[in-house]
């Protein structure tokens, strides 16, 4: 009996061997695939990646402008719709005519 248990390990390891062998083939064969890719070429070159990076900043910086500058103004429109509520009402018809009064109301372009 100790040798078929023997024989059985031994095969069970060539499987497990073999399985290794072919996902590290696998792995071989994708890292080649993604080093051909243009992604890792802006990281190689010193230039492109500070380029790269300074302009996912401003897109972020922009995008996050935009973003707020819209948030807020669904906000200030929410809060002109429920100035009928007794409390919040005074509340909000003041915090509204503050941004009305601070708001340039000249045409600079003429």
């Amino acid at each position: 009996m100790p040798a078929k248990s023997k024989t059985k390990s031994k095969s069970k390891t060539t499987k497990i061997e073999a399985e290794l062998a072919k996902n590290v083939k696998d792995l071989t064969k994708q890292l080649t695939r993604l080093k051909k890719q243009d992604f890792f070429k802006y990281f190689t070159d010193t230039k492109r990646f500070l380029l790269f990076s300074f302009l996912q900043g401003l897109l972020r910086g922009f995008g996050a402008i935009i973003g707020a500058t819209i948030l807020v103004g669904i906000v200030i429109y929410i809060l002109s719709q429920i100035t009928f509520i007794p409390l919040i009402g005074d509340f909000i018809s003041d915090v509204l005519e503050q941004i009305q009064s601070s708001t340039p109301t000249k045409n600079f372009y003429k």
